[in-house]
Order: structure tokens, then sequence, then C-alpha cells
């Protein structure tokens, strides 16, 4: 289905942004999903669905639930592994400390990494949004107050 955000140019995105989060940072699937535009829901089926390659390759286990846990799924202790070789705390539950001090927030400046530059995955812009279908410029609304 094109445009959903699952599609290839979605995943792009989410793979473009996780492969830019320094070593020791963490970002969250709704951190990720606002830059992109997208549901958090959709980031955390992309990571959850990446191939074998794309997880040797990809820093995935730097993203995070909001409130620091690291889900119950089949990578669990390999992401606890590499957040903790990274120097994150992580509790023996999941629970990552210092969630807010190692948050990225401003996903835009985050400096792209070598991988990235090299698949050329260095920008990534949000979709524009796009207008109601048939919406038009509101004659009302001009900026002068008046009705035109």
């Amino acid at each position: 289905m094109p445009g959903f955000p699952t599609s290839d140019r979605g995943k792009r995105g989410v793979l473009a942004i996780v492969a830019r989060i320094p070593a020791g940072r963490l970002s969250t699937p709704g951190d990720i999903g606002r830059h992109l535009a997208i549901a958090p829901r959709h980031v955390a089926t992309i990571l959850s669905t990446l191939t074998d390659t794309e997880r040797a390759t990809m820093p995935w286990w730097r993203v995070v639930a909001d409130g620091g846990a690291i889900g119950r799924h089949r990578f669990r202790d390999v992401q606890m592994q590499k957040l903790k070789a990274e120097g994150v705390p992580v509790a023996p539950v999941g629970i990552v400390g210092e969630l807010q001090a190692r948050r990225v927030l401003d996903l835009a400046i985050v400096q792209p990494v070598a991988s990235a530059v090299a698949d050329g995955m260095t920008t990534v812009e949000p979709s524009p949004r796009s207008r109601a279908r048939g919406m038009k410029s509101h004659p009302a609304l001009d900026g002068s107050g008046s009705k035109t």
C-alpha cells in the first residue's frame, strides 16, 4: 500500500534516524515518529521487523519505550547487553536509567554516522502534511481580518 509509513520510504526514514543516534544516547519510537510525522507504533513495527543484516548494521538497541522500558522481545538480552556496553545504566528488570539525560530530543541536529553517509541517508525530511482533499484557502483567513 503506497504511502503507508512502514513502506520503503518510511523504513528508510526510521533507519536513517536510528543510524544517527550516538553511542550512549537514546531515543524513543515517539520521538522518531514525531520527527517523521508517523505514528510511534509504525516506528516500533519497523524496528521489530528488521532483517538480520539491518539488525547487524543499525544501532536499533538505542530505541527504548518512552518510560525507558526495554520490551519483552527475543532480542531483549542483546539490547540490554549492548546498552550496558555503551555505559547506559539498565536495571535487571529492563528499565533504562537516566533516560531523560541520555535522550536525543532534537533528531534533526544529530550528526550522521559514517554508515548513514555511505548509504546516502544523511538527511531525513518529514513528509509535508497535505491539506484535506478539496480544501481551499479560506477567504476569511487572508490575514486582513475581513472577508474578501
